[in-house]
């Protein structure tokens, strides 16, 4: 059986532009359960950006190559350098805090599964980041990540997952801080989870990071 990139390589060696992108969209209807997301395989980039000038696309699928595109331009690493200040999803800048995390989860790759904003007491005031997901390899990974206001602690729940919905234990999660490193690390268990409801953390520059083999992924910078 080809491999992913097998076949792209023959999508990409059609000398005819347009049978070239009818045979990537082909390509893709046949193979969408194993698609690798905007930014992590170049050929599967190229394909789709060679594409998309000779279809019209959908707004989802204009999106992707926007992700993609501005990923290929280093929109990511300035993702990477943005940070979002979770004080302002507390009050008259709600939404447009939102906004400005939901793109920056974007533009790293994230996908965003349920909407940042919501808030509800549970003891302490919670102002959830939703839930987003990527892969890495065949590995998918959730998070739902919420700080609860008033004791500055972070509430992280992460699902590791293989590509049959099977669970995935020892995929390590961290919360890194710029300046003093890991102040969170944790490994998925039989069930592929992590629960991590009340991690204390002070003023600072947050992500989160996830390691599964040598492989490494990033949230967005978050300051508390």
């Amino acid at each position: 059986m080809n491999t992913l990139n097998e076949k792209l390589a023959k999508v990409l060696s059609i000398s005819d532009e347009r049978e070239c992108a009818e045979s990537f969209e082909k390509f893709c209807a046949e193979n969408f359960e194993n698609l690798p997301l905007p930014g992590e395989n170049r050929m599967f980039d190229r394909a789709m950006w060679n594409a998309s000038q000779y279809h019209t696309l959908s707004k989802k699928d204009a999106a992707i190559v926007k992700r993609v595109t501005g990923k290929l331009m280093g929109e990511g690493e300035a993702a990477k350098a943005q940070v979002l200040k979770l004080q302002e999803l507390v009050g008259g800048t709600k939404q447009k805090a939102i906004d400005t995390w939901q793109e920056m989860l974007a533009a790293m790759s994230w996908q965003q599964m349920v909407p940042a904003g919501a808030m509800r007491g549970v003891g302490a005031q919670l102002v959830g980041l939703g839930t987003f997901q990527k892969n890495i390899d065949d590995a998918n990974i959730q998070i739902n990540l919420g700080w609860h206001v008033d004791t500055d602690q972070l509430r992280v729940l992460m699902q590791a997952k293989d590509s049959a919905e099977n669970a995935i234990a020892d995929v390590e999660m961290r919360i890194m801080e710029s300046e003093r490193g890991v102040v969170f690390t944790r490994k998925t268990n039989e069930d592929g989870s992590v629960v991590a409801p009340s991690v204390k953390v002070g003023p600072g520059k947050y992500q989160i990071q996830v390691i599964w083999l040598d492989k490494v992924v990033e949230t967005p910078f978050f300051r508390i």
